[in-house]
């Protein structure tokens, strides 16, 4: 029993360290990564369906965005401080697209 015990949080760990160097990799492609500041594993997979829905939207519709419209599909659903991370690495007040 303690063998497979053993073996069985062996995979687990490999589970979770793949899990972990993926969504690292993603924190990485989706915009405002930060050293400094890690995204949670939720506000990172949020932040990277509100950046995929974005870019769709803009090769759905053809053209280029407002900053602030962009801004705004980006914070969809995310935290307050994920919110003023998104609007520190664009350079914005993230008073001025909250509504």
């Amino acid at each position: 029993f303690k063998v497979r015990r053993m073996k069985a949080n062996a995979r687990e760990r490999n589970r979770t360290h793949g899990l972990n160097d993926a969504l690292e990799s993603l924190r990485k492609v989706v915009p405002c990564y930060s050293k400094t500041q890690k995204l949670s594993q939720i506000e990172t997979l949020r932040l990277a369906k509100n950046y995929i829905w974005a870019l769709s939207e803009i090769l759905r519709s053809g053209k280029a965005p407002d900053l602030m419209s962009f801004v705004q599909a980006l914070c969809k659903g995310l935290s307050q401080p994920t919110t003023n991370l998104v609007a520190g690495c664009l350079q914005l007040n993230p008073r001025t697209f909250l509504p």
